[in-house]
């Protein structure tokens, strides 16, 4: 069941959002941004993370009940999301935006997205972490490196080939935040193999792109 947070503890993290807002370039909104500006917008009162580590992102998100799950340390839960997902299966709990930055394995992200979807409000938005990496060993599965986005990007093409019943697009910012929604799309077609050569040549097809402008004006 989702928890009313203290109200000490969200003036708390309103005044963090804003003391760190005052540090960003207004034209370099990241995913802390994208979700309050979307929470904001919309009047979303629920808010789902996964994936919390250290909270670098949970204490920035301003929204009147708040969730955060991490098998390790962060957020409010220590649990899988398979395993919370599991826990609220016959609650009928529902979330207006929800972030999923786990696991960055394509099985694992597409588990996450459809049982989110499950618990999503009619009008909510998911954001995905990590969509567009840069270089090949950038999202190597296993992990090769430091820098890693894992093969998000490979859960979005997956879905956009699958899923007409959902709006989605991928924002050109912070390492790619993909953004899925209700609604409509046609499903992605494509003769080349899923790899990351092919990701090159076709990413902003594939991804489905919008620049940050873009997003801005449509959907704030």
């Amino acid at each position: 069941m989702i928890q009313r947070l203290p109200m000490i503890t969200q003036m708390n993290q309103i005044l963090e959002a804003l003391l760190y807002k005052l540090h960003l370039n207004k034209y370099n909104m990241n995913r802390t941004e994208i979700i309050n500006g979307l929470i904001s917008k919309n009047g979303y009162k629920s808010y789902l993370e996964i994936g919390c580590q250290n909270n670098r992102n949970f204490n920035l998100i301003i929204c009147q009940n708040k969730i955060g799950i991490d098998p390790e340390r962060g957020g409010t839960i220590q649990m899988t999301s398979d395993d919370y997902f599991k826990s609220i299966e016959k609650e009928g709990e529902l979330f207006d935006i929800v972030f999923i930055d786990g696991l960055h394995h394509k099985e694992q992200v597409i588990k996450d997205v459809k049982n989110t979807l499950k618990h999503l409000s009619k009008k909510g938005t998911i954001i995905l972490h990590d969509c567009l990496p840069t270089t090949e060993e950038m999202q190597k599965v296993p992990r090769i490196q430091k820098v890693w986005t894992g093969n998000v990007w490979e859960a979005i093409v997956e879905l956009r080939k699958t899923r007409i019943n959902l709006n989605i697009f991928t924002i050109d910012t912070d390492m790619g935040c993909g953004v899925i929604q209700f609604g409509k799309q046609e499903k992605l077609i494509n003769e080349d193999p899923i790899n990351y050569k092919n990701f090159e040549k076709n990413k902003k097809k594939w991804m489905n792109i919008i620049s940050i402008e873009e997003f801005k004006e449509k959907y704030l």
